[in-house]
């Protein structure tokens, strides 16, 4: 029997709005790398929130898999924080988008949701201690990873059912 997923149109939405949000905030970042990366005198707009996010976004750790040695700099999986944002948020506003249920798919979500905010604990950890700065759009993807935990636990507690079959129309209902 077809699983459908019977999520609340309000979390289904918040995830919309969280992961909507999310990709936003990594495309600027996107641009911010980009620009800096082009032109050194680039001052982004980020940077008057009390600290400079171009510090952080131009960091080693903003290439994390180089950063940890698991891939050599340059090389095509490694990825900006940026980029990987927009594939996280992405895959999140997908995968909530459709109809159907899949296997596993609250363990999934869940599972990427833990992970992002632990993550998070240690990007800020990174900011705070390591690189003794403030990046207001870090402090945002952050604030969607930890928004977005909550919002699969809540699913996880109300994972997809069997939906009801319909009798055939035309059917007549039997009489006991």
């Amino acid at each position: 029997m077809a699983r459908v997923r019977r999520t609340p149109t309000w979390l289904v939405r918040a995830v919309q709005a969280d992961a909507l949000l999310g990709v936003v905030v990594s495309a600027y970042a996107l641009y911010v790398e980009t620009q800096l990366r082009e032109s050194p005198l680039y001052e982004p707009a980020c940077n008057s929130f009390g600290g400079s996010c171009a510090t952080v976004l131009t960091s080693s750790h903003a290439h994390i898999l180089s950063h940890w040695g698991i891939v050599p700099r340059g090389h095509v999986l490694d990825l900006s924080l940026a980029t990987a944002g927009i594939l996280l948020y992405s895959t999140y506003l997908l995968a909530i988008s459709i109809p159907f249920s899949f296997p596993l798919r609250e363990h999934l979500f869940l599972a990427a949701a833990v992970s992002g905010a632990c993550f998070s604990v240690y990007l800020l950890y990174v900011i705070k201690y390591i690189l003794h700065d403030f990046c207001i759009v870090c402090t945002s993807f952050h604030v969607c990873n930890f928004f977005m935990l909550v919002l699969a636990i809540l699913e996880f507690r109300q994972p997809s059912v069997p939906w009801p079959r319909k009798a055939p129309v035309g059917s007549v209902k039997k009489q006991d």
